[in-house]
């Protein structure tokens, strides 16, 4: 299995000496779990930060088994985030959400875009946290757990 496709970097971990694995969430592929090669290297590791966008090739001998992934950056990514703290947190706690919330290999592109929206939104410190709250409602509603908030 091939594809290329948008993805935002939801988190990474060492493997090994030199490796990375790195779960990403794609646009037409859902969440993806890759090994990245050399994901350890000073060259690759701002990349690898929860909340970057990157174009993924990712290859695997069938679809059921954990592939590589080829990572190109797309823009700054959370850079200019550094300065605000709790920005960072609600960044973190956005894709920990989404790592934990969405299923493996199955398509969200609401997820996707939702996620892509959010992370434009933490530049404006007054707005993201409504942002923040409507993005966890409509991933629970993605999956099936829609809540009905006109009482509350």
């Amino acid at each position: 299995m091939e594809f290329q496709d948008d993805a935002f970097v939801l988190s990474a971990r060492l493997h090994g000496d030199t490796g990375a694995v790195v779960e990403l969430l794609t646009e037409q592929y859902g969440r993806r779990a890759a090994y990245v090669a050399g994901g350890a290297s000073r060259k690759m590791k701002p990349f690898l930060q929860a909340g970057t966008k990157v174009m993924a090739e990712f290859r695997s001998r069938t679809s059921d088994q954990l592939g590589s992934a080829r990572l190109e950056p797309m823009g700054e990514g959370p850079a200019s985030l550094f300065d605000d703290p709790l920005a960072l947190i609600g960044l973190n706690a956005a894709a920990a959400v989404a790592a934990g919330a969405l299923p493996e290999r199955e398509p969200h592109p609401g997820a996707f875009y939702a996620f892509e929206a959010l992370m434009g939104a933490f530049a404006i410190a007054e707005i993201w946290p409504a942002i923040f709250v409507r993005y966890e409602a409509g991933l629970l509603e993605t999956l099936g757990f829609g809540l009905d908030l006109s009482r509350c």
